[in-house]
């Protein structure tokens, strides 16, 4: 069957019988979240204001129905991963961008997701065994992808099957809480839930101020690290008093709307900065020195947006003791803002610590 159920999905191309279904499924979903399984075909019927007959003209039974409204359900998170997944973004962004789709899809259709989540046992073993096999691969994809974050450096290294049944339970049951006319909207819900699961996955580096960092041998190519950090109105006022750079235009808010922007853009320096805590103090860490650092500005950065710096190893000369990294900046919502590319000279073993002792 081509379309969904899930709502804001375009439907102008189904053709008149394909919309009907559609139109049943989303009715009988509405009645089997209020009444369960055991609402009636009749009960659909008059919800729809049709004839029972018209039901049984497109779904020759209520569990055809029940099963098609699973599979629609699985249909759609496979598309909207795989459609995130293919992305050039670093595997955190990634995972957040799933999340936050995951999260408000379930705003947007909490009685399909009723359905969903309580009457999967309602099912006839054949249906639930396909349904199940999508479910499996909607898991594969969302465990790869936490593995990927694990192996570059992003995630903690557990468990990802573990991991990912653990957001998921939380996400899930957004359905049972989340109100229209709540206090939240479900766009705010997506980011506060979505940055939330995102912090217990990170793996925070761990610094020991009391030696240098890597030198070039142990640093593998394609070793990765990161380094995020929300900008406030405070921060952009600070920068401007260090340097005496008070543009107008990114400390004043008013000449900055009259001048076409809807509000004051954060100096490219504090952005292009937010990869000195990456190279400086986790990899290849302290001691290390950039020779060169390129930055590429794409997109404007506001008061309030969190900023992931990223860097990674693309190639190494251990002779001359340097490393060429590939530098990334993306936004809250994985939109690269910036991209570079920094020559770093890592620490040298016969250096000293920084207590002054010979290594």
């Amino acid at each position: 069957m081509s379309g969904s159920i899930f709502k804001k999905t375009n439907k102008h191309d189904l053709s008149s019988e394909a919309k009907r279904k559609q139109q049943i499924l989303e009715t009988a979903a509405q009645v089997f979240a209020r009444l369960g399984y055991s609402a009636s075909i009749d009960q659909i019927a008059e919800e729809m204001g049709v004839t029972k007959g018209h039901i049984y003209y497109y779904f020759s039974s209520k569990q055809e129905i029940l099963f098609q409204i699973f599979k629609q359900a699985m249909e759609f998170f496979l598309a909207e991963t795989t459609a995130v997944n293919t992305q050039s973004l670093p595997a955190d962004q990634r995972l957040k961008a799933i999340f936050k789709k995951h999260i408000i899809a379930i705003c947007d259709n909490r009685a399909i997701m009723t359905v969903f989540m309580d009457l999967r046992r309602d099912l006839l073993p054949d249906h639930w065994r396909e349904i199940a096999a999508s479910r499996k691969e909607y898991e594969v994809l969302l465990q790869d992808l936490i593995q990927e974050g694990i192996d570059g450096g992003y995630f903690i290294p557990e468990n990802k099957k573990i991991l990912s049944y653990t957001l998921l339970g939380a996400i899930n049951w957004v359905y049972v809480w989340f109100q229209e006319k709540g206090e939240f909207e479900k766009d705010k819900i997506a980011e506060i839930m979505s940055d939330y699961l995102l912090q217990g996955l990170k793996k925070w580096p761990k610094i020991d101020l009391s030696g240098m960092g890597k030198t070039v041998n142990e640093i593998e190519v394609g070793e990765t690290a990161s380094f995020s950090k929300t900008i406030t109105d405070t921060d952009i006022c600070l920068f401007a008093g260090i340097t005496g750079y008070y543009n107008p235009l990114q400390v004043n808010e008013r000449l900055a709307c009259k001048n076409s922007k809807s509000k004051p853009e954060v100096h490219g320096s504090i952005i292009s900065s937010l990869i000195s805590p990456v190279i400086g103090m986790i990899l290849p860490g302290i001691g290390s020195s950039s020779l060169e650092t390129t930055y590429r500005h794409r997109a404007p950065v506001y008061p309030g947006d969190t900023i992931t710096a990223s860097a990674v190893v693309k190639e190494k000369n251990e002779t001359l003791n340097l490393l060429k990294m590939e530098l990334h900046w993306f936004n809250q919502e994985g939109l690269e803002v910036a991209c570079g590319e920094a020559l770093v000279n890592p620490s040298r073993k016969e250096g000293r610590d920084l207590n002054g002792k010979s290594n």
